[in-house]
């Protein structure tokens, strides 16, 4: 798990592409403790709709990770990004603990900034980077949820939003995640 933190600084950079985004939600789900669930598993429904961000989004791309999945959305204007990961373990308690490794990771990157609690799922916390980017991390059963909120001009996600819709991602989890 100690190679988050270091991968994590692509992410915390600012906005690139979607897929560069991305990457960030990638290696912290890719490095989290992995379940035994086969590869196989289609997680795509686990995601958000675009629509659940807000008009003119949408799915850029998605990533199969094991036990779980990547979405990266952009908005119309190509200004905003969103990549949401949903990684499925055995357990809650290795969920929780992939949640406790991505706030450790994302705040080492951040230079030392502190997650504030969330009022998402169990766990939740949210981190808004100088950069113009935003964190919002939680646990849901036996699901761990990771989205990163990037804009090309700099200025931050409003908590509210971010934790609006990480709200949604935590229904979806909830209602697909058995």
């Amino acid at each position: 798990m100690l190679g988050a933190a270091a991968a994590l600084s692509v992410g915390l950079a600012g906005c690139g592409s979607a897929e560069e985004s991305a990457s960030a939600a990638t290696l912290v789900a890719s490095t989290s403790v992995a379940s035994s669930s086969p590869a196989s598993i289609d997680y795509t429904s686990l995601l958000i709709e675009p629509s659940d961000i807000d008009a003119g989004w949408t799915l850029v791309s998605t990533k199969p990770e094991q036990d779980g999945i990547t979405g990266n959305f952009g908005n119309s204007e190509d200004t905003e990004a969103i990549s949401t990961s949903v990684i499925v373990h055995e357990d809650s308690e290795t969920a929780a603990a992939a949640v406790a490794a991505a706030k450790d990771a994302v705040s080492q990157e951040a230079g030392g900034a502190t997650f504030s609690p969330a009022d998402v799922g169990v766990g939740g916390g949210i981190l808004n980077d100088q950069s113009g980017t935003t964190v919002v991390v939680f646990g849901e059963g036996r699901a761990f949820a990771f989205l990163e909120f990037n804009s090309k001009t700099g200025e931050r996600v409003p908590a509210e939003v971010a934790i609006e819709i990480a709200k949604v991602q935590d229904a979806t989890i909830k209602a697909g995640v058995k």
